[in-house]
């Protein structure tokens, strides 16, 4: 397993605040202090879990990550740190995360779930491979919550943090940190979110930024992985919608594949060219519908449509009302 190099920016920052020699925590964990800089560079998980656990020991602080996350920055997540940003919401912006999420580490982390009042924001790891999976839960909930703060603002709290871990020494940290009911000791870790606060809309929301760093996020998993047949057809639809012909055979021919070893490979992940084209072009019209600046015709077209019309009869498919309806129903939400 991997996990993106520039991810360790924010631990060589706070090693600094702990009166630690970050160049020396990082040769203790058998990394290359240089790899941090390199946004195509990636550090095995065992190599990150020695990093952070040594820190820890340096530091001989055990609620250091609170600290520890302070330093974040978007742009250690790469791409996907400012298209985090740029989400309408803290819902939508899991909802990436989640769906990209091998970006950040080869092991998926994080599931969504609904309890009508909340968003459920689950993680998951393999503590098999961790020194201590108490400091591992600490720092990846401290983690989310920091990313909720990014663009919510720092006046975020989640409703509900439930830890595996059992009732830590030094509790007040916790809350200073979490600022919530904080419940130790149960079968699984996550963040309660209400969802009033999961479906606000978020300052920093910019729809065509939006969209260019989400393409900028399919090509860069694509090109990780270039067994990801899936990343990658949807990054040729996307290219290819404007032109109003977007075929499988033309699909097929730039991924330097034959149509039919193109059907298998979807069809062996579960996807189809069908599906994958009707899924593109639906969530690509929602996000260019809540771009005020971009007209139904200029939308149309940008989707591959002949004309308007037809862009409304699939948009009232998708969602039940019109692209009018659509965009007054933003602007008084």
């Amino acid at each position: 397993m991997a996990v993106f190099a520039p991810y360790l920016k924010f631990i060589w920052e706070s090693a600094k605040d702990f009166g630690i020699d970050p160049e020396t925590l990082f040769d203790e964990a058998g990394i290359n202090p240089i790899i941090r800089q390199d946004p195509n560079a990636r550090i095995s998980e065992d190599q990150l879990d020695r990093l952070i656990w040594t820190a820890k020991q340096e530091s001989q602080d055990d609620a250091f990550v609170f600290h520890l996350v302070k330093h974040m920055h978007p742009s250690y997540f790469g791409v996907m740190g400012y298209a985090w940003l740029t989400s309408a919401t803290l819902r939508k912006a899991f909802e990436r995360l989640h769906r990209y999420q091998k970006l950040l580490s080869d092991e998926g982390f994080i599931t969504l779930g609904n309890t009508g009042e909340h968003l459920k924001v689950k993680l998951e790891w393999q503590d098999s491979c961790m020194r201590d999976p108490d400091l591992r839960e600490r720092l990846r909930l401290a983690e989310a919550v920091r990313l909720c703060r990014m663009n919510f603002g720092d006046s975020f709290k989640p409703d509900k943090v439930v830890f595996e871990q059992s009732e830590p020494q030094r509790l007040s940290a916790y809350y200073a940190y979490f600022r919530c009911e904080l419940e130790f000791g149960a079968t699984e870790s996550y963040l309660l979110i209400k969802a009033e606060d999961a479906d606000r809309p978020l300052p920093g929301h910019d729809p065509q930024l939006e969209l260019l760093l989400e393409k900028q996020i399919v090509d860069y998993l694509a090109k990780l992985n270039r067994n990801d047949v899936v990343g990658r057809t949807r990054s040729t639809i996307i290219d290819l919608l404007p032109s109003g012909y977007v075929s499988i055979d033309e699909i097929a021919s730039r991924l330097c594949l034959s149509e039919r070893t193109l059907r298998r490979r979807l069809k062996e992940t579960g996807s189809s060219f069908k599906d994958l084209l009707a899924q593109t072009r639906r969530e690509l019209g929602e996000r260019y519908i809540q771009d005020s600046s971009l007209s139904l015709t200029e939308i149309a077209f940008m989707l591959g449509f002949s004309d308007s019309s037809s862009l409304s009869r699939a948009y009232k498919g998708w969602t039940g009302h019109s692209p009018s309806e659509g965009r007054s129903a933003l602007r008084t939400s």
